[in-house]
């Protein structure tokens, strides 16, 4: 059971770059690894990505992007607001990694890091890595911990097991795409 959960974990050790993008979605563990990278000096620019307009806040009559939500997230957290950066593009994984390498390409960046669930990571490495690498970007994936999955008892949780599904499920569609 445990190794259903291992295979999604690909995830490369943080080194200094140039900018760290945050991905959409769960934007409080994605924040808090992306927090630990800045404060440690393993950047100096965080970039937070995604287009979607979650529908809770709208309920709430907060009408905000999830990079917005990520940035908020950041902020509350003490990194400085000049260090933060918001790319209110795409709407999935395939369409901020076009978005990502569209900024770095106009940028001239050549390295970067991309943070996203730690569960998340083999599908985010097999979206970015060979389209990068043509255009000459390293890309290193660092996987933040997720507050509700636990890999090692996921089977446990009726959370775990749906989270499990759907990362299957979407690895998937990504590689028949």
């Amino acid at each position: 059971m445990r190794g259903a959960a291992n295979f999604l974990i690909c995830e490369d050790a943080p080194e200094q770059t140039q900018i760290v993008f945050v991905l959409s979605g769960a934007p409080q563990e994605r924040s808090i690894k992306a927090t630990e990278l800045f404060q440690n000096g393993f950047c100096k620019k965080i970039i937070c990505t995604g287009a979607n307009h979650p529908q809770d806040f709208a309920a709430l009559g907060m009408d905000m992007t999830e990079g917005e939500l990520t940035k908020l997230a950041l902020t509350r957290l003490n990194v400085p607001d000049s260090a933060i950066e918001v790319l209110e593009e795409g709407t999935s994984t395939l369409e901020e990694s076009d978005s990502i390498l569209k900024y770095c390409l106009e940028k001239k960046i050549n390295q970067i890091e991309i943070v996203s669930s730690r569960f998340h990571t083999r599908r985010v490495r097999s979206v970015f890595k060979e389209k990068f690498a043509e255009k000459n970007i390293e890309v290193k994936i660092i996987g933040a911990p997720s507050v509700g999955y636990e890999e090692n008892k996921w089977w446990k949780s009726e959370y775990g097991l749906l989270a499990l599904n759907n990362e299957y499920v979407k690895l998937f569609y990504y590689c028949i795409k």
